[in-house]
């Protein structure tokens, strides 16, 4: 799940596109320049 995960943020950044994310209940674009591997939660 790590490496799929990094994976999505590397491509994120390489298409210059938002992480869309639901942060405090609230569906929201992210830069995926603001994500670390640290931001991901456990399900």
């Amino acid at each position: 799940m790590h490496i799929a995960y990094e994976n999505m943020l590397a491509f994120k950044r390489y298409k210059q596109t938002p992480v869309v994310i639901v942060r405090d209940g609230r569906v929201v674009e992210v830069s995926p320049d603001e994500l670390t591997a640290a931001d991901q939660k456990a399900a």
